[in-house]
């Protein structure tokens, strides 16, 4: 019995994600750049909120705490093959600075007004993560830590689907018609700098085009490096008194530079990578259905106004500061 309950729980999983990659490859949705993370929450939530028995049965199964953690995290760490040594040495030090300035500033920013609505910590750092690093997956590997719960995840996804996806069409618009002041290298570094997601950094660029597409990915992609850094940062500020500090160590983060080091040097990488990717967008992708599955409807009404007056306040931001970066450092 418990193994076809086994059976059944990865069906699901495996079922809803497989569903929600072949539906982001639909020729509309790929270029909006909705990438199967963002559908995959949505079934997940359908889901959840529908088959309550099924749904019982993942968690008895223990299919959704795997999900959530132990194939979360192996995604994070294949993520870092997306990044070799060529991509930050294009930029230089000035991409480098660039994405470290953004993800910090940013987060440290959302913090502070998060502290100023009275929102609970745990939002306030899955929402801001979400912002300033890389979305969705940023979020993920947040919860990781934070333990926030599925319906702290949902909100904070929520606001990076929502800002970034404006964003990445608005963007492209009000450079094209001389509203924002940028050469290709400047609109590069501030697409890559400001946008949410490493899919809204792809859209915008190629709506740009130029030189601008790929240093906007790259510096997209240095903000992702800095997971790692923020991940420490944050194991050691929440770091409990009954546990050592090796103990706080996400060292997942730390195989995530290894991956890269290691994606940097392997023989043979334009035909292997493709396949790593896939495989990373998949297991990611997996994690996003076990974390919709536990996101329940009441949560946005719960929740209230105060998540997306941050994630509001996160984008003006992006925006003001980001924009002054890019101009001192693209």
């Amino acid at each position: 019995m418990y193994k076809r309950r086994r059976i059944y729980a990865w069906g699901v999983i495996v079922g809803i994600s497989t569903i929600s990659f072949f539906i982001s490859e639909i020729p509309l949705l790929k270029s909006l750049a909705i990438s199967p993370l963002i559908i995959a929450v949505i079934f997940g939530s359908v889901y959840g909120n529908t088959a309550k028995i099924g749904t019982k049965i993942l968690y008895k199964t223990k299919s959704i705490a795997i999900s959530t953690k132990q194939i979360l995290r192996l995604g994070i760490i294949l993520y870092g093959f997306r990044i070799t040594f060529s991509d930050i040495a294009f930029v230089g030090v000035n991409g480098i600075l660039m994405a470290f300035v953004m993800v910090f500033s940013t987060f440290f920013v959302g913090f502070l007004i998060g502290k100023a609505l009275g929102l609970d910590t745990k939002s306030t750092t899955l929402i801001s993560s979400g912002s300033s690093i890389c979305g969705a997956a940023a979020v993920l590997a947040t919860e990781s830590m934070t333990k926030g719960g599925s319906s702290r995840v949902g909100v904070a996804v929520t606001t990076v689907v929502v800002f970034g996806t404006i964003t990445m069409f608005i963007y492209p618009f009000v450079f094209k018609i001389g509203v924002l002041p940028f050469s290709q290298k400047e609109i590069g570094f501030f697409l890559g700098g400001t946008l949410h997601e490493v899919a809204h950094a792809v859209g915008a660029g190629a709506a740009v085009g130029g030189m601008s597409e790929q240093i906007s990915i790259i510096i997209k992609m240095l903000r992702v490096l800095m997971l790692m850094p923020f991940l420490i940062l944050l194991s050691f500020l929440n770091k409990n008194k009954e546990h050592s500090i090796k103990d706080s160590i996400p060292y997942f983060a730390i195989w995530f530079i290894v991956a890269v080091v290691v994606g940097s040097v392997m023989p043979f990488r334009t035909e292997i990578i493709p396949y790593i990717n896939f495989l990373d967008t998949f297991m990611l992708t997996i994690a996003m259905v076990g974390l919709g599955i536990g996101i329940r409807k009441d949560i946005f009404k719960s929740a209230g106004k105060k998540p997306f007056i941050l994630a509001f306040g996160l984008l003006l931001w992006l925006i003001l500061f980001g924009g002054v970066a890019s101009k001192i450092l693209g």
